[in-house]
């Protein structure tokens, strides 16, 4: 802008506003401000950032201390995984999770379902834009928060409180590296799926403890034989009461390698039967004379035949 221009725009604004120019020679001046120009981005063009003061505090050992402590924590790296449909997902609690933007595109962070938010802070929030959003619905309503900043080479963090928890996301941008999808892993779910899984087999280990402390009973047929191939799920014995058989596996096979069971009637056609799981063993509502278990079709097909003796 040239000093002629200057010059004009003043003679107008004394104008316009009928202020003499002796009377504006005694105006005080007015401290400049700071202001940022924003690269355009669809909702910001110009945005005034705070004038910063050059005034330090000297930090006591207490205070040192404590920003080192906070700094541990910043600083602590932690394993992120890839979850479902891209979803990075970060372990909640365990470190400083860093979400990375762009301008010109959005970030979703995703939380867990059911969360409701409370409220929502940002560090920055002249150049960067947050928008809530949800996905489903009921209990499985999901809420989001779509990120974007103004410009490139901004950090910032990004506190939301919810009905759950509270989170504290570092947000950095770049030019073109983003981050387009972002979920947690909870590990307090996690410990609650476990606790939920061990009550659960508690049972089941207490009766195929009871029927494993039964096998010296008088009431128990083991006069069973076992014939056939030889994978590795072969029974390794197989007893019966008055009222159920009971098949047992070896211990170390995975519940996809158990083969399907069938009856065997006196012309050895196969009939269906009811029986379940129990621990490592078949538990069937009868009892059995002669069977077959059977897994895979063809020539590949595993078969392994029951019979009692004395049938």
């Amino acid at each position: 802008m040239n000093k002629t221009f200057n010059a004009t725009l003043f003679a107008t604004i004394l104008a316009v506003n009928n202020i003499s120019s002796a009377a504006a020679q005694q105006v005080p001046a007015v401290p400049s401000v700071r202001v940022a120009s924003i690269r355009h981005s669809g909702y910001f063009s110009r945005a005034t950032l705070p004038v910063l003061s050059k005034e330090t505090i000297k930090l006591d050992q207490k205070q040192r201390k404590s920003i080192s402590l906070a700094n541990e924590w910043k600083n602590k790296s932690a394993p992120t995984c890839l979850g479902e449909n891209g979803y990075v997902q970060f372990i909640h609690g365990a470190s400083f999770p860093s979400v990375v933007c762009a301008p010109l595109y959005a970030c979703d962070i995703a939380l867990q379902a059911g969360e409701v938010i409370r409220q929502i802070l940002l560090g920055d929030a002249s150049r960067w834009k947050v928008s809530p959003g949800t996905s489903g619905n009921g209990d499985n309503t999901v809420a989001h928060l779509v990120v974007k900043p103004s410009d490139v080479g901004l950090s910032t963090n990004l506190v939301i409180y919810t009905d759950r928890r509270s989170y504290n996301i570092r947000l950095v941008s770049t030019k073109e590296q983003w981050m387009p999808l972002v979920s947690f892993v909870y590990p307090e779910d996690t410990q609650a799926q476990w606790d939920s899984y061990r009550a659960h087999q508690q049972p089941l280990k207490a009766q195929a403890t009871s029927f494993a402390a039964r096998s010296s009973d008088d009431e128990l047929n083991f006069n069973y034989r076992i014939k056939g191939d030889s994978p590795n799920w072969k029974p390794v014995r197989v007893y019966s009461d008055s009222a159920k058989t009971y098949i047992q596996f070896p211990a170390n096979v995975k519940n996809d390698q158990i083969p399907a069971l069938v009856i065997l009637d006196s012309g050895h056609q196969m009939q269906l039967v009811n029986y379940r799981m129990l621990g490592n063993r078949y538990v069937v509502d009868l009892v059995i004379d002669r069977a077959a278990l059977i897994r895979g079709v063809g020539r590949h097909q595993e078969r392994v035949e029951i019979s009692r003796e004395g049938s």
